[in-house]
């Protein structure tokens, strides 16, 4: 697989609450930290790794300088801060950065209409120190608030870092600094896409008057496989910028391949990520990528529970509900089959056995009304592989087939029963016939 654009974004956000001491403006911090900057950037554009070389492992010389890097950008970030007014233009503040940093112009949506003589034509593909950018933005619904974005290569991804800072007594002030740990691999940093949203609702944390919470998702850097993970985390401020509260994490599979783009959304103490996934693994034969949906409410107590819907329709929902850990999939299953329906989750797919002579394979069955309102049968069949030693091919054994049944509401779908035989009352046509693809 091509080695793909590798971009690091590091985002910068304001809010309103008392926080660390920041410098008084001073014109002449803004180009002294735009040349420390620009000094780590050189240093790491002299340790390229060999073309097509796609090493994961990251030299402990380019973690030393991305971790500077990182300082560098944050001192950079509360000087320019430190000597704007609340009502600071973000598009102005956006093209004072570029040039205190020497920065890259945003890449047009066509990259072909460059011309060989702009710098941005020649930029290298994951190579380490290129595609300084940066972006500047006032969340929208948050009086107070500012993100600045940064962004720059890294070997086969990218990495992403985050500042947050608050309008406090007329002055910018850095609150939260969210970044990974000093990379030992690429896959040690805040991967290949890098979404956040603003929560509203919390209750107030460590001395703080703030009650915001951050939503903020990433991925993996990788440099050979489609199909990589990805890490969700909900955040608070805590004592020092540095030190974030993490509330909540999670860690699941996504593809970041093809024309879609992750997409985080929120409305006010709910937050939702949309990414694809790999579906081969229930049904190698007739699907490639799902849909999948991330949708979690975070109550007053900071207790976050996952609510639907889960997938874009009635088999995708049923794929998740399995692919989930049960304390999600518990959620959205009615409270009268949940011992039942829990020993079905969790015996559904085991896993290979450790000789490898044997594993189970699923494939997509029919999908079909039923009788009842709002009620669909999705039928999953399953089997028991057998390899033969020293044969191409070896035996398979079928198993009983799973018969779902979901039911649709206005927030997609919750799960009804899964007997091994289908019902009477599910026999209208098949609703999703297998033809390869995506669900």
């Amino acid at each position: 697989m091509a080695r793909m654009k590798s971009v690091l974004w590091i985002l910068v956000v304001a809010f309103a609450a008392p926080c660390c001491a920041q410098n008084a403006c001073s014109p002449g911090a803004i180009p002294a930290a735009g040349a420390r900057v620009q000094a780590v950037v050189a240093e790491l554009r002299k340790n390229q790794l060999a073309e097509d070389a796609m090493e994961t492992n990251v030299p402990p010389a380019i973690a030393d300088q991305m971790t500077r890097l990182k300082d560098a950008l944050s001192a950079a970030s509360d000087a320019a801060l430190a000597c704007e007014q609340p009502s600071v233009d973000v598009s102005r503040l956006r093209k004072s950065l570029i040039l205190a940093l020497h920065a890259t112009q945003p890449m047009p949506e066509d990259p072909n209409t460059l011309s060989k003589d702009d710098p941005r034509y020649k930029e290298d593909d994951g190579a380490y120190g290129h595609n300084l950018q940066v972006e500047a933005r006032r969340p929208v619904g948050f009086a107070g608030l500012l993100e600045v974005q940064y962004s720059i290569n890294i070997e086969c991804g990218v990495d992403t870092m985050l500042l947050i800072y608050e309008l406090h007594d007329g002055n910018w002030k850095q609150r939260l600094r969210w970044q990974a740990q000093p990379l030992k691999e690429i896959s040690d940093a805040f991967g290949d896409f890098f979404v956040s949203k603003i929560l509203t609702g919390g209750r107030s944390t460590e001395g703080s008057a703030s009650n915001w919470r951050l939503a903020v998702a990433h991925g993996t850097a990788w440099c050979t496989s489609r199909f990589t993970d990805f890490k969700m985390d909900l955040l608070a401020p805590g004592m020092s910028p540095a030190s974030p509260q993490v509330i909540w994490h999670i860690d699941r599979d996504y593809s970041r391949g093809g024309d879609f783009e992750p997409i985080l959304k929120s409305v006010a103490n709910v937050f939702e990520l949309r990414v694809n996934a790999d579906c081969m693994d229930m049904d190698a034969v007739n699907c490639f990528e799902r849909r999948v949906i991330y949708r979690y409410e975070v109550d007053a107590d900071d207790h976050v529970r996952r609510i639907g819907p889960m997938g874009l329709n009635a088999r995708g929902f049923v794929h998740e509900w399995l692919a989930s850990p049960w304390e999600e999939s518990e959620n959205l299953t009615v409270a009268e089959a949940r011992v039942e329906l829990h020993k079905v989750h969790d015996g559904f797919d085991p896993q290979r056995k450790a000789d490898g002579s044997e594993y189970y394979s699923n494939r997509y069955g029919p999908v079909r009304a039923c009788s009842y309102s709002g009620v669909f049968q999705v039928e999953i069949d399953s089997a028991l592989e057998i390899i033969a030693p020293g044969k191409s091919d070896g035996e398979s054994k079928r198993l009983p087939s799973h018969y779902f049944h979901v039911r649709e509401g206005k927030d997609g779908y919750v799960m009804v029963s899964a007997p091994t035989e289908p019902d009477p009352a599910c026999t209208g046509p098949d609703l999703m016939p297998a033809a390869g693809g995506s669900i």
